[in-house]
């Protein structure tokens, strides 16, 4: 589950509740849905350095000036001194991380490391 999923989520556990008469407890999930999506369209809209885009997309600076350079990402800055928006970062895609059983077995299937 992805953090934008969660105010789905939330709501959705917010109506099962008020099926059983938890109403506060409802409530509270409700209102906590609502800060993170708020809170979540806040950030998205926050102007970033080239250095923060990279940092945060996992892209190079210079990938990243060429996507503004070439249009492909809005400038919110000034020429110069760009921005750009967090929600509009390209975002690499993520390995996922091996287990130590799976690290284990890929060693064996290899033939022990020999």
């Amino acid at each position: 589950m992805q953090p934008s999923d969660l105010p789905s989520a939330w709501r959705t556990r917010a109506a099962d509740l008020r099926l059983h008469d938890a109403t506060g407890a409802a409530t509270a999930y409700e209102r906590a849905a609502d800060e993170l999506e708020r809170a979540q369209r806040a950030a998205a809209v926050e102007a970033l350095t080239l250095q923060q885009a990279a940092t945060e997309s996992g892209y190079s600076i210079d990938h990243i000036g060429r996507l503004v350079a070439d249009g492909n990402i809005e400038n919110i800055g000034r020429k110069g001194a760009p921005r750009i928006r967090r929600g509009d970062l390209p975002r690499k895609a993520i390995e996922p991380q091996l287990t130590r059983r799976q690290v284990a077995r890929a060693v064996v299937h290899r033939g022990g490391g020999r």
